[in-house]
């Protein structure tokens, strides 16, 4: 039995608005429905499921695999569907959001606790549905006298053009119209200055895929030559350079082994720019093959690009994206496996010890959608994920949108984000990189003659990364400043932070790392002959993007050589070692055993404050300590010399706390070798 029909008013939308402060629940479970849509390789594509929750096709009116799409039996007259809601209430409007098709919608029942049916809408045919869809807004003129547990829409499929999708189904208390919003990020201008990067990249052929060093200076992208008939002849990896002026220096070919006869593709490169990622497997014979690869720059430059293994690796479609995050251990690609909720997905995979990958892990619902997720870009602060996708509301073809990693198993994200029409453009966009100062963007669009040009547009702060600093240097020896090749080993203070490691050759110019924010970091150089000389970078201070120039020093181990062991500070009036500290003294200790003749003098001082005599007793007694310590490791003590001099050889100024600590060190001398 129905109940009574009520009157309504009726209000239909055909283009984007922004959701009232009114609050609004969106179907939930679906309960029936009369058929759906079947697409191949894409189990999920315009199911039922796809009509739950907040619209995710709408404002635009497109046909999508994101929407319910009754099955393709023309002549049959109507089609419904029947859900449910996690909240129960009395309703004054219901919403159907049809992202496609010119179907209207013929009838909405409304159901109570008894599953007893309440007619709500009736279509009377004067309303024109919208060719392509609408957002039709049933607005009660009082609310249910009943709690609304399911509603059913009907759908008209007899002489139509175009079979009906729903993209979304809500209800609401409130009877200010329910209206469809893109989630746009916070303060995300209408307008950025957006800068074709000229004849030097960009040309009459297609530029895509950019990838930008992190310090910004150096641009690689891909460029997919086209004969002048328009067909596709050759694609190749370049570079390009930043001159004196900031402009972009013409595009080089970055040749051979890397360029091949086959289609090439550069996809990552590591901060210091010592390694390139490149799409597929290269063969000794010239040949490619699917997979990923990665080459080293050496001092004659690209080496032959190796295989880059990763467990249980296939990819069910023809084209792929990686990126790799600035301490090069973590993966993100675009794919299709046989999890993926629709087309390509977005997975996450872990560098191994034995330099292999973990098998990719979806990185969740939150961030893949029916649609295609491409071209990923996990930002420096390796918290920040951009991707670009057609499968959340935007403003054309694909969107770029931003989402922050919430834990570590990067399954838990924030709600993506649109980055707004200065970004984003009514035609495909994607390919979004950023140097490490994320002040910036080069992304790839069309440029309005169908073809891929790349292009730079200054950010905002509200869609940049956290901030992060950028260290960058040479290895020089501490006697007469030479470069040495050698390990620089990063070590945060905070426990939670990882350990890294990279090779500082001279011949690829400066080391540099990428170092968070708000954190003590220490870094050791080694090399085979040398001592390391131990420099500490503070940012415990710093709350925006920094740049910071400064080398590291390795000591000779020759007689005469003098250096300062700069983990060994002290607090005020104490003697007692840290655990820095002896991670420090170990590297005296290993060098006194490789070296068994190496002897080493040990020179304690203080800053000012306190008694003369007192100071002089607390520098012999660190020294002291150090002796100790060194001797605990198997170090005969007659090769150890120590002396205190108090506060009688100041390096710094004792006029401010953190001047003093300076003062209060430990220098050492090699005295034999």
């Amino acid at each position: 039995m129905r109940g009574k029909g009520l009157t309504i008013f009726l209000f239909l939308y055909s283009f984007s608005f922004s959701i009232n402060a009114q609050q609004v629940f969106w179907a939930s479970k679906v309960l029936a429905f009369s058929s759906e849509n079947t697409i191949p390789f894409q189990p999920s594509a315009n199911k039922a499921i796809q009509v739950l929750g907040k619209p995710n096709v709408l404002p635009q009116f497109v046909s999508s695999g994101l929407a319910w799409q009754p099955a393709k039996k023309p002549q049959v007259g109507q089609e419904y569907i029947k859900v449910g809601f996690d909240t129960l209430m009395a309703v004054q409007q219901i919403c159907i959001a049809r992202s496609f098709g010119d179907a209207p919608i013929s009838k909405i029942m409304a159901f109570d606790s008894l599953m007893k049916e309440h007619l709500l809408y009736v279509y009377n045919g004067t309303a024109v549905a919208h060719e392509k869809g609408q957002i039709l807004n049933i607005l009660l003129p009082e609310k249910t006298s009943f709690k609304v547990h399911a509603i059913s829409v009907f759908v008209e499929s007899k002489d139509i053009n175009d079979q009906p999708q729903l993209d979304a189904i809500g209800i609401s208390e409130s009877d200010n119209p329910i209206q469809v919003k893109i989630n746009i990020a916070e303060d995300a201008p209408n307008e950025i200055v957006r800068s074709n990067l000229g004849k030097g990249v960009n040309s009459r052929h297609q530029e895509f895929a950019p990838v930008i060093s992190s310090d910004g200076k150096t641009l690689y992208f891909t460029r997919n030559y086209v004969s002048l008939l328009g067909k596709p002849k050759d694609q190749d990896v370049y570079f390009s350079n930043i001159d004196k002026n900031d402009k972009w220096t013409k595009a080089q070919n970055i040749g051979l082994p890397i360029n091949t006869k086959d289609k090439n593709a550069i996809l990552a490169i590591s901060t210091d720019g010592t390694e390139i990622l490149l799409m597929n497997k290269y063969h000794e014979n010239g040949k490619l093959s699917s997979g990923i690869s990665r080459s080293l720059k050496t001092a004659e430059g690209w080496a032959f690009p190796e295989e880059v293994k990763i467990d249980n690796f296939y990819n069910q479609s023809p084209n792929a994206e990686f990126t790799v995050s600035a301490d090069g251990r973590i993966m993100v690609m675009s794919i299709q496996r046989k999890n993926t909720v629709g087309k390509r997905d977005l997975y996450v995979s872990f560098k191994k010890a034995n330099e292999t990958w973990t098998e990719p892990k979806s990185l969740g619902k939150t961030i893949n959608s029916i649609e295609h997720e491409m071209t990923p870009f996990i930002a420096a602060d390796t918290k920040t994920l951009y991707f670009s996708t057609r499968g959340l509301p935007g403003y054309g073809d694909n969107d770029i949108f931003k989402s922050k990693r919430l834990d570590d198993t990067w399954t838990n994200w924030t709600e993506p984000e649109n980055l707004g029409t200065g970004v984003n453009t009514p035609y495909w966009d994607g390919y979004f990189t950023l140097p490490a100062s994320g002040e910036y963007a080069y992304v790839c669009s069309f440029n309005g003659s169908n073809k891929e040009d790349i292009f730079k547009l200054t950010l905002p702060k509200t869609v940049q990364p956290d901030p992060v600093a950028l260290f960058t240097g040479r290895v020089l020896t501490s006697t007469d400043k030479q470069p040495v090749t050698a390990k620089i080993m990063m070590i945060p203070r905070n426990k939670l932070l990882k350990k890294e490691e990279k090779v500082y050759e001279p011949a690829n110019g400066n080391f540099k790392f990428v170092l968070p924010l708000n954190e003590i970091i220490d870094f050791i150089p080694n090399a085979s002959g040398y001592l390391a000389i131990n420099e500490t970078i503070d940012l415990t201070k710093a709350n925006s993007y920094q740049e910071i120039k400064k080398d590291l020093y390795l000591l000779p181990l020759e007689v005469g050589n003098k250096g300062v062991l700069n983990s060994l500070t002290f607090e005020q009036g104490e003697a007692k070692l840290l655990p820095m500290a002896m991670k420090e003294l170990d590297k005296i200790v290993q060098a006194m055993i490789e070296i068994p003749t190496l002897e080493v003098l040990f020179e304690g001082h203080t800053d000012n404050q306190g008694d003369f005599q007192l100071n002089l007793q607390l520098s012999e007694s660190r020294v002291a300590e150090v002796k100790k310590y060194i001797t605990s490791k198997g170090i005969s003590a007659n090769r150890i010399t120590t002396k205190g001099w108090g506060q009688t050889r100041p390096i710094a100024s004792n006029a401010t706390e953190e001047r003093r600590r300076l003062n209060r060190r430990v220098e050492f001398t090699i005295t034999k070798k």
